[in-house]
């Protein structure tokens, strides 16, 4: 210890210990704080986001229209489609999920952030009819020579979300657990 220190009173060395060392628990305790706070208001953030669409998508009767046309199986992409009301309908409804698409595909959502949202995207494109036409839009966006269309990224959130989806358990192994559950 420095002769200059050895010269102040204990309880003064003491306290020239211990408060830095107090000093560095309260910093590293705020910092744990700050950091908890920050990834809660982060997921709030992309609730909200989620939310959002979801609410949007709710509200707006054309993505409405577009999507109980999907969900009856009653949408058929043929020579009528182009340039109809139709059509203008179905791309709102697409490009309303690109835009949800592309915040995940930038980071800003996850997929498990997506989850809410995941019925109506996979009804959506899962729809043989809308698959036609998600080609055809594939294709046209490659001639046109624009760069790839903003619905490829909503293929790719789609294909991401069919990983995550939970495993239905087959009839054999169903019926096997349930043997197995009413046994003695």
């Amino acid at each position: 210890m420095l002769p200059i220190l050895q010269s102040l009173p204990p309880w003064l060395q003491i306290a020239l210990v211990v408060v830095p060392a107090l000093s560095a628990i309260f910093a590293a305790a705020a910092l744990i704080l700050n950091i908890a706070q920050s990834r809660r208001t982060n997921a709030q953030a992309r609730a909200t986001l989620v939310a959002s669409c979801l609410k949007d998508f709710a509200d707006d009767e054309d993505i409405q229209r577009a999507f109980y046309v999907i969900e009856y199986d009653e949408f058929k992409y043929d020579q009528n489609f182009h340039k109809s009301q139709q059509e203008r309908e179905i791309d709102k409804l697409l490009r309303h999920f690109a835009n949800l698409a592309l915040s995940w595909e930038g980071g800003l959502l996850t997929t498990e952030d997506v989850k809410p949202a995941q019925y109506y995207i996979l009804r959506v494109m899962q729809n043989s009819e809308i698959s036609k036409y998600m080609g055809f839009m594939a294709n046209w966006s490659k001639t046109a020579a624009n760069g790839q269309h903003p619905y490829a990224v909503l293929g790719e959130l789609t294909n991401e979300l069919l990983k995550h989806l939970p495993r239905r358990p087959t009839r054999r192994s169903s019926g096997t657990a349930a043997k197995s559950a009413a046994a003695p």
